[in-house]
């Protein structure tokens, strides 16, 4: 049985928190236990750059990413969810990840498997979602994670746009269950 951690890059109950839902309850009737966080409903601080977690491998702020630290360390497959912001990642999801530097530090993000879910506003050939997959590609990348499968939501500006992809969420769903297994 697999663990995930879904990473919900939007606070709004909208497209995101539903592909994300949509994706637990999939997971769910599989016997795959997941979990669904959304950083923009916690109490997380900015990163100020200070370096300390370099140093000790912990960050001296005490906020919600103490726990998140713990289950993104826990998790076995991280599964990020992310809108997209003038053709990039959430500023809600790049706060957490910039968070995330106590486990890069430590090396504790190698080899962990990663998912990325974008979903942008605009057609497919107007590049709505390749900024975000692509700067989700370079953390994955530098923090020397395995990114086992991403995929891309487009036309969805307004909720419930999402629903208009209801066979290809249930494709998605399987696709990541095929791929973590």
């Amino acid at each position: 049985m697999s663990r995930i951690l879904m990473i919900v890059g939007s606070r709004r109950e909208g497209n995101s928190i539903h592909l994300a839902n949509s994706l637990k309850s999939i997971f769910d009737k599989n016997r795959i236990s997941s979990d669904i966080i959304v950083p923009g409903n916690q109490k997380i601080y900015l990163c100020t750059g200070c370096m300390d977690c370099d140093k000790n491998g912990v960050c001296d702020f005490n906020d919600d990413m103490k726990v998140n630290i713990d289950k993104v360390n826990n998790a076995e497959v991280l599964l990020f969810i992310t809108p997209t912001r003038w053709n990039t990642l959430s500023g809600d999801l790049k706060i957490f990840i910039d968070r995330l530097n106590p486990l890069y530090s430590e090396k504790k993000l190698k080899d962990k498997k990663m998912v990325v879910l974008v979903i942008g506003s605009k057609s497919r050939n107007e590049y709505s979602t390749d900024g975000a997959l692509t700067s989700l590609g370079s953390f994955i990348e530098s923090a020397e994670g395995k990114l086992v499968y991403k995929a891309f939501f487009d036309n969805c500006l307004n909720y419930p746009d999402i629903l208009n992809y209801s066979d290809k969420i249930e494709t998605v769903a399987n696709d990541i269950i095929n791929t973590i297994n």
